[in-house]
């Protein structure tokens, strides 16, 4: 804060809260100056609070929302002679910026974004640890439910076949709606479970992650049953050889929009450009997708203890597509795979 020239910070978004102050309840405000970091919260989570924000002084609110909480904010910036505080203009809403405002005596509100997100990307090791935990759950889950796609089943049942194992094992839940797409729906880059039912011979792209420990994991896979056709096996060998390249030329150092262009500059060099229409990877951590970007619209440098996807993918409008997607940690030697599940396209 003091490198970007804030006096004062209010954190309004609830990842950003639960990195800066260990509270993971759904309400809550908190502000962070060179003297202090405060809690705002209802009562509905006093005791959650002081349990796991006891480095925080707790302040107990009425409602979240209520006007109380911007008075009484303007009133401690005053006491402390702070007369300018940044709020994160990505979460805060129109009206809680005018109500902070409206506070009177001067008070002078600076949007701004990224201030925590840039922290968060570079991972510590206890987060690391819960990454990877999250990882193995979902990654045990796979191998358990894999069996049990066969034709006849549905892209929905497959779905809560996986999140019934991550539950069993211990996820705390899902880091997003389960993606199963199937034979012209596996050209959906997100193409959330439906009731379509599984055929042979058909392209499956599974998407899918927990959350344990309040950290994510994400993961795809795709599949054929039975014996893949030769485009079909082409496109997944292509694919797999891009998750390679990336692997390779990632380092500490590398500029992410870099990594991007290698990998589509592969596609580009197979006819199949135009076919990759997203970005190679995203920061995984408190929220599955987070900073770096690796896009080639990104800024962001790599560093050591980044934890990000590495994702390319091949889709064919009305055919079909392909994806693997994989977690890696940087470290000084390079891009370490953390996720575990096989790449095999054939499922019998």
């Amino acid at each position: 804060m003091e490198e970007k020239g804030l006096p004062a910070l209010m954190v309004s978004h609830p990842p950003n809260i639960f990195y800066g102050s260990g509270f993971s309840g759904s309400s809550a405000r908190l502000l962070v100056t060179e003297k202090r970091v405060v809690l705002y919260t209802d009562f509905r989570y006093m005791e959650q609070a002081a349990a796991e924000a006891p480095n925080c002084e707790i302040v107990k609110l009425t409602s979240a929302a209520a006007p109380s909480l911007y008075q009484q904010i303007g009133e401690l910036l005053q006491d402390d002679g702070i007369s300018a505080v940044a709020v994160e203009e990505n979460s805060l809403t129109l009206q809680e910026f005018n109500r902070l405002k409206a506070v009177g005596n001067g008070l002078e509100v600076l949007p701004c974004s990224n201030v925590v997100e840039e922290i968060r990307a570079v991972k510590e090791e206890r987060e690391i640890e819960a990454i990877t935990a999250a990882v193995r759950i979902a990654d045990n889950a796979l191998r358990e439910t894999l069996p049990l796609l066969k034709p006849g089943i549905s892209e929905r049942e497959f779905a809560g076949e996986l999140e019934y194992r991550m539950r069993l094992a211990g996820a705390a839940g899902f880091s997003f709606q389960t993606i199963v797409a199937s034979g012209p729906r596996s050209a959906l880059p997100h193409g959330l479970a439906s009731t379509r039912i599984i055929g042979e011979g058909e392209l499956i792209v599974v998407d899918f992650g927990t959350v344990w420990d309040n950290y994510c994991s994400d993961m795809t896979r795709t599949f054929v049953l039975g014996e893949p056709t030769p485009q079909q096996e082409h496109i997944h060998a292509l694919v797999c050889a891009a998750r390679e390249t990336a692997l390779q030329t990632i380092k500490i150092g590398a500029q992410a929009a870099a990594i991007d262009a290698v990998v589509r500059q592969l596609f580009e060099n197979e006819g199949y450009g135009a076919a990759f229409g997203h970005g190679l990877g995203h920061g995984v951590g408190v929220e599955v997708h987070e900073r770096p970007t690796l896009s080639p619209l990104s800024k962001d440098e790599l560093k050591e203890n980044m934890i990000f996807s590495i994702e390319p993918g091949i889709y064919l409008e009305g055919q079909g597509g392909v994806r693997v997607e994989d977690l890696v940690v940087l470290r000084p030697e390079g891009a370490q795979v953390i996720t575990g599940s096989g790449r095999e396209l054939r499922v019998m």
